[in-house]
């Protein structure tokens, strides 16, 4: 007879039970969240240039690089190569970073308490579900950015380094360096938390027990493990500057020198993003538990805190749900989960019979935040269009705005000629579907903007995060383009005809009203998505398409 196989324990049992539940709970908190958002068709629009023409450019003949997420864009360019569309393709990997970035969590969590050996049981599987219950981290699981994929492998580098693989972990950080160059934050923070809280602290009570066994430290790093690490990063992130200088002729993307004045925003912008971050967190509810903070928490708290810093440093940003600060919101909560098992494991060992109290406390915790959740998804829900707490884009005013310019973008393309040049001040979804040039006013994709002599950033109230830069008009008549879409009109009626005169750009400024039509969207309450008019200013006497001069 064949072998039977070992019966599984209870304990084995009643986790694999949580984390099909938890699976279920991450699919409908995520699909709750569902959207893509226009920074997503910035990526998309470079990925597609890369498949069809061979061009990593936004405007076929303009060499900037106005995206700093290159690993994603090459992974976007090689799907639309197969057949696959940016905008099918960066969805279901921005799930699968969420997915990921849940089963790292858990791992890394597993081999900090020190259980990497060890069967799987309640208190291993229950701090995910304090991600899942965080829209900080559920809302990323959409989006079309990489986002989610950059925390995840913010986690693996950790991950990789504590099982003894600096190989590994370098690659991993690498990469993640190249999914978005701000992930190399928390990864260096925790280096550093490391080498105070693990290694000095071995080093040192080996060298007191005068060449006795040295205590467990992580990895045992030795030259040859050091320099192929250092080799595999240094060529991963090395590469990518080199590569940037000979193609764009620039170390850093146009990115950072449109949104380097993000610190003129530290006062306005960057302490409410911290702020915002903290609230949706509940991070005062966690305060009690400062108490059984330790130097090993350092691990978590160390990253979490250096991103937070950064986010600070450089304004924050204008979407909600924290963007910037994912690696921080998964690190924290981990943080707090692991707290919890350890006030668990002090009351176990004087109480046994109390030994489950932690994983339910843990999932009690998850439960708050996830009642809180869903307060905030319907606020959210309720704002198709505006700003939350007058800061913040939500996720539905996002998604609408962008599914809105997709099909005025399709229309231009079926209607205006293939040389029409548009100004606009949202350079994703637009730009995309239209595939017609596009001047970005903000300039993240313009050659010249950030480069103009005497240009001004807007500060303090006045300025939005990677919106402080504002072309002048005598730059935007310069380049002359045929329909200026961002100073335009969008509504259920045309605009006055004399209102096109008092948009700033002269007299002789006649509006170019696009009336798409109605169009199935199951993202709308009834189904349907009329946006009535989208109009922009054209020069009098200039025909654009469909759009000339005449009575009407």
């Amino acid at each position: 007879m064949p072998a039977m196989s070992a019966p599984r324990s209870p304990r084995a049992t009643a986790a694999l039970a949580l984390a099909l539940a938890l699976a279920v709970a991450a699919w409908a908190h995520a699909r709750a969240w569902d959207f893509v958002c226009d920074d997503a068709y910035i990526s998309f629009r470079y990925a597609r240039n890369l498949a069809l023409h061979g061009a990593l450019e936004y405007n076929l003949g303009e060499r900037v690089e106005g995206f700093s997420n290159p690993l994603w864009v090459l992974i976007l360019a090689l799907g639309d190569r197969l057949g696959v569309a940016p905008e099918i393709l960066a969805p279901a990997l921005t799930q699968a970073g969420a997915g990921a970035l849940l089963v790292v969590g858990m791992l890394l969590l597993r081999r900090l308490r020190g259980r990497a050996g060890a069967a799987w049981g309640l208190g291993d599987v229950a701090p995910a579900a304090l991600l899942i219950a965080a829209p900080e981290v559920m809302v990323w699981a959409h989006s079309g950015l990489e986002t989610s994929a950059a925390a995840a492998l913010v986690l693996g580098a950790c991950l990789a380094w504590l099982a003894g693989r600096p190989r590994a972990a370098a690659l991993i950080a690498g990469l993640a360096g190249l999914c978005r160059l701000d992930a190399l934050v928390p990864i260096a923070a925790f280096g550093i938390a490391w080498l105070v809280v693990v290694l000095l602290p071995a080093r040192l009570a080996a060298k007191r027990a005068a060449g006795g066994p040295e205590a467990a430290s992580g990895p045992r790093l030795g030259a040859r493990e050091l320099v192929g690490a250092a080799l595999i990063f240094a060529a991963l992130l090395g590469g990518l500057f080199v590569a940037r200088r000979l193609y764009y002729d620039a170390w850093l993307p146009n990115t950072w020198a449109i949104k380097r004045h993000g610190a003129l925003l530290r006062g306005t912008y960057g302490v409410e993003y911290v702020r915002a971050w903290a609230a949706g967190l509940g991070l005062v509810y966690a305060a009690p538990l400062l108490v059984l903070l330790r130097p090993r928490h350092l691990l978590l708290g160390l990253p979490a805190a250096a991103s937070v810093a950064y986010a600070y440093s450089v304004g924050g940003d204008f979407m909600a749900y924290s963007r910037l600060l994912l690696p921080a919101s998964a690190a924290l909560l981990l943080l707090v989960a692991w707290l919890v098992a350890d006030g668990g494991a002090r009351l176990a060992a004087r109480w046994p019979r109390l030994g489950p109290l932690a994983p339910l406390l843990t999932l009690a915790l998850a439960g708050a935040l996830g009642a809180r959740a869903e307060g905030r998804w319907a606020d959210d829900r309720a704002r198709p269009s505006g700003w939350i707490d007058g800061r913040w884009e939500g996720v539905t005013a996002m998604d609408r705005f962008a599914r809105e310019r997709l099909h005025v973008g399709r229309w231009m393309r079926d209607n205006l000629p293939e040389g029409t040049w548009i100004t606009v001040g949202a350079a994703g979804a637009l730009p995309y579907a239209s595939e017609l040039g596009a001047i970005d006013v903000f300039g993240l994709v313009d050659p010249a903007i950030a480069r103009l002599p005497g240009i001004t950033p807007q500060a303090g109230e006045r300025g939005r995060p990677g919106h402080q830069l504002v072309a002048p008009r005598s730059y935007v008549q310069g380049r002359d383009p045929d329909l200026y879409c961002h100073v335009g009109h969008v509504g259920q009626r045309r605009p006055a005809p004399a209102s096109a005169r008092r948009r700033g750009f002269g007299p002789r400024m006649v509006w170019a009203c696009v009336e798409p039509g109605a169009i199935a969207d199951p993202h709308e309450p009834d189904g349907i998505l009329d946006l009535g008019f989208y109009c922009c200013l054209r020069p009098a006497g200039r025909a654009v398409g469909p759009f000339v001069d005449g009575p009407g």
